[in-house]
């Protein structure tokens, strides 16, 4: 019967650490590539990316302006009728005015209800 010598398991504990370092290692080289294909996307299309907070607002306050005054719909259906997956962060409904403002990602849209010609349109963006 072989008994295992006492080096041995100190060599095996000694190794562990060096594992540890080439795995985190390979980790951080591979978020900073993953990172890297990430600036280069957004520079690429930098147009594209830039136009994208403006469109939550817009979207929402428009789908919302045309769900409640152009098909009647109540508040709570017209909510979840412009519902998106980013959250807006204030929303605003002017029955007298007929307007619904919006602000998401830092953006505030206005949609108005111009009559059941055009229906609801966008205003300039603030």
């Amino acid at each position: 019967m072989k008994h295992a010598s006492v080096d041995g398991g100190r060599a095996a504990v000694g190794r562990r650490p060096s594992m540890l370092r080439k795995i985190l290692k390979r980790f951080f080289q591979a978020l900073g590539v993953v990172l890297l294909a990430v600036v280069i996307f957004l520079l690429v299309n930098f147009k594209h990316t830039a136009a994208f907070p403006s469109i939550i607002s817009s979207f929402y306050s428009k789908e919302f302006c045309s769900c409640y005054f152009v098909t009647e719909g109540t508040v709570d259906q017209c909510h979840n009728f412009a519902r998106q997956w980013v959250p807006i962060q204030k929303f605003e409904l002017d029955k007298e005015k007929r307007t619904v403002t919006v602000k998401g990602l830092f953006v505030t849209t206005t949609a108005r209800y111009t009559g059941d010609r055009y229906g609801c349109v966008l205003d300039s963006w603030q």
